[in-house]
């Protein structure tokens, strides 16, 4: 059953060296037509599928929060709707640059309940080095207004790894952000996407990047998010005690997801999954949605791509390896019975005795739990988690 929708905002002030997410520089205002798109977009959806109840809603990026503060209110005002009290979490993505009081206001008047600012970092030399719009000094002011105004919940960006930023530097920004409570902390390992301009300065020398050193900054980070009592659920996510993501686990939890916007996607499971992603071409994405008689989504530009079952095992089994509450066999089996059965399946492909597994056996990575309805749940420790990408190559 459908309940979850993702709205993505593809505009931002500056693009940073690190992003491979499709945005474009954007320092004016955010052109209405495009809010009117989105808005009968995801009513289109809605109205296809029978969807009475959006459980949790999604504005991400790109920068959201550059939508003015009518802009916010209009587009929550436009879905109400949809929103009732089963709505459990409606999220918004902001920069430090992009706070303001009035945004603040429009955002908790309007319903949404959980603010993810991108602080990064506190540490100006390594916000530039990646070419970061925010300055350490703006990301404070930001945090103090959001500590005066905002009620709801919190989650803060952090990313280990950055260039010209130590591991005490990186410890010491991560105290900072700890410092400001909030209900929920996501921490990444800086990655280096190929196409980006980040990849660019360090094959070509200009910027110095060690990947063993950034990830012993994560792992550090860990310790201290743990010991400040952040429980990881994901791999890049910690939370205080039922403070987690729960537009998130949708996606790690294999449930449908509606995505509205230009570059935009969503997935609808069943025998034969599909996934559709909106074209990047925003004016045309924008012409498309704003025809009020042009609604046929076969003409809609967006690419449809279908899942056969033996891909959505795969990632079954890729994102329940990501959380903690790893992948139960009676619901594998319940999804899974045709392509091949638990024990011949899970157990004997994650077994290999070869790359990862000659240094670590695999009752370290992982462990098993016995439920009390006879399934059991497979999952990574914590030691697993930190080789999860290597382990997911196994799976392949």
């Amino acid at each position: 059953m459908i309940s979850s929708l993702y709205i993505h905002i593809p505009f931002c002030l500056q693009k940073c060296d690190y992003c491979d997410f499709f945005s474009k520089p954007h320092s004016g205002k955010i052109p209405d037509a495009y809010v009117e798109a989105i808005i009968n977009e995801a009513e289109f959806y809605a109205c296809k599928y029978g969807i009475n109840c959006w459980k949790t809603i999604y504005f991400g990026g790109g920068t959201p929060g550059i939508l003015s503060a009518r802009q916010i209110s209009f587009i929550l005002e436009k879905l109400s709707s949809r929103i009732t009290s089963e709505t459990s979490e409606i999220t918004m993505e902001m920069n430090p640059e992009s706070v303001t009081k009035d945004k603040l206001l429009a955002a908790q008047t309007s319903g949404i309940t959980r603010l993810s600012l991108g602080i990064q970092s506190l540490n100006d030399r390594a916000l530039k080095s990646v070419n970061r719009h925010c300055s350490s000094t703006k990301a404070k002011e930001s945090l103090k207004l959001i500590k005066e105004i905002w009620k709801g919940q919190l989650n803060l960006d952090a990313i280990a790894g950055l260039p010209e930023q130590s591991q005490d530097e990186f410890l010491s920004s991560l105290k900072e952000i700890i410092s400001y409570n909030p209900d929920h902390i996501s921490m990444y390992t800086l990655t280096i996407e190929e196409g980006t301009p980040l990849h660019k300065k360090i094959e070509d020398k200009k910027v110095e990047f060690n990947f063993d050193e950034a990830d012993e900054q994560w792992l550090k980070g860990r310790e201290l998010l743990e010991s400040s009592g952040y429980l990881q659920y994901e791999v890049s996510n910690f939370s205080k005690p039922k403070k987690e993501s729960r537009h998130n686990l949708t996606y790690w939890m294999q449930e449908d997801y509606v995505g509205v916007g230009a570059g935009a996607s969503g997935t609808i499971y069943g025998n034969e999954t599909i996934r559709w992603s909106n074209t990047r071409d925003i004016e045309k994405h924008t012409a498309f949605w704003t025809n009020e008689k042009n609604h046929d989504l076969k003409n809609a530009p967006r690419e449809l791509e279908s899942i056969n079952l033996e891909t959505r095992e795969f990632e079954f089994i890729m994102m329940g390896l990501r959380t903690t509450r790893g992948i139960n066999s009676a619901r594998y089996e319940k999804l899974f019975s045709d392509v091949s059965p638990w024990n011949g399946n899970l157990s004997l492909r994650l077994g290999k005795n070869n790359g990862i597994w000659n240094k670590f056996s695999m009752e370290k990575l992982t462990s098993e739990k016995k439920e009390s309805d006879g399934s059991t749940t497979f999952s990574l420790n914590s030691q697993g988690l930190i080789f999860l990408n290597k382990f997911l190559i196994e799976l392949l």
